[in-house]
C-alpha cells in the first residue's frame, strides 16, 4: 500500500517529529547532537526556510519549521535525514538506519497563533517533562532564545511570538508566564501489536530480495570530510556551530534552573 501524500499548504509551518531507528538512544550523546545543530545550520542553504524552535532529545528531535516553498519540505527533511545519519554513523562507527522511516510533520496556519504558541511550548517542554531538567532552559533546545532573547545563530522567533507585546522584552515575560502555566500529561503504555511487526518483517525481507541494480539514493555519496573516530572529533566550524547555540541556551553559570511544574 503505497504512502498518502503529505498536505502542505503554502505559508504554514510544520511541527516535525523525527526518532531514532527502533527509538534507540543514538543521540544521547553531546557530540552527537553537536553534529545534528552543524547540519540544522548547513541545511538552510540546501533549502531555504525558518527555523522557528528546536528540541533534541536522547532518542528523538522536533523541530517547527517554515520552508520558503511548502513542497519544498520533503526534499529538506530528505537531505537532512541521509546528511545526519552519514555524518553520525561515521562519527560512531556505526552502520545502517540511523532514523525511523518516516518523519511526522503537522501543518500549522500562520494565523492561528494559539496553536503556534502551545506547539512552541511543547517542544520547549520536552527536556522537562522526560525529568532531564527542572526548568525550561537546555542547552539543546532554543528556548533561550525566546526566554532571554540570546541569538543562537540558527533558529529565529516565530511571528506569533512577536505578536505577544509591543516589546521583545514583553514578548519574553509572556511567553516565560505561558510556559509556566504548562502541564505535562503522561502519554499512555505503548501497546504491541504482533501483526504491525510480523508485517514490518514480510516488508523488509521483500526489500532485501530486490535488486541492488540501478540503485541510486544519497546515501551512497561520499561526505566532504573525514572523521576521526580515534580522536572523537567533528569538524572545527561544526564546534562552533555547537558552541554558540549551547551558549546561547543552556544553563548559565550561577543560574538556578526553575520549576514550573
Amino acid at each position: 500500500m503505497s504512502r498518502s501524500p503529505r498536505c502542505l499548504p503554502q505559508g504554514y509551518s510544520f511541527h516535525i517529529t523525527l526518532r531514532c531507528n527502533s527509538r534507540q538512544f543514538l543521540i544521547a550523546k553531546g557530540l552527537r547532537r553537536d553534529v545534528l545543530l552543524a547540519v540544522l545550520a548547513k541545511a538552510q542553504a540546501k533549502v531555504p526556510h525558518r527555523l522557528y524552535a528546536v528540541c533534541l532529545m536522547a532518542n528523538h528531535l522536533h523541530l517547527l519549521i517554515k520552508p520558503d516553498d511548502a513542497r519544498q519540505l520533503p526534499r529538506l527533511m530528505h537531505w537532512f535525514g541521509w546528511y545526519s545519519a552519514m555524518a553520525l554513523n561515521r562519527l560512531t562507527g556505526r552502520c545502517g538506519h540511523f532514523w525511523e522511516a518516516r518523519y511526522y510533520a503537522t501543518a500549522i496556519a500562520p494565523k492561528d497563533h494559539r496553536r503556534v504558541l502551545n506547539t512552541l511550548r511543547y517542544i520547549h517542554a520536552n527536556p522537562k517533562a522526560a525529568g532531564v531538567r527542572k526548568g525550561f532552559y537546555d542547552p539543546y533546545s532554543n528556548y533561550g532564545h525566546y526566554g532571554r532573547l540570546a541569538s543562537d545563530g540558527i533558529s529565529e522567533w516565530h511571528p506569533s511570538f512577536l505578536q505577544l507585546a509591543p516589546t521583545l522584552e514583553g514578548c519574553s515575560k509572556r511567553y516565560e508566564r505561558f510556559c509556566q502555566r504548562y502541564r505535562h500529561h503522561a502519554k499512555g503504555a505503548a501497546k504491541c501489536h504482533w501483526g504491525s511487526r510480523m508485517l514490518k518483517r514480510l516488508v523488509e525481507a521483500r526489500g532485501h530480495q530486490r535488486s541492488k541494480k540501478k540503485r541510486l539514493s544519497p546515501g551512497q555519496q561520499q561526505l566532504p570530510f573525514a572523521f576521526d573516530m580515534r580522536l572523537n572529533q567533528i569538524p572545527n566550524e561544526w564546534h562552533q556551530i555547537a558552541v554558540r547555540f549551547r551558549r546561547a541556551n543552556g544553563i548559565r553559570d550561577g543560574e538556578r534552573e526553575r520549576s514550573y511544574w
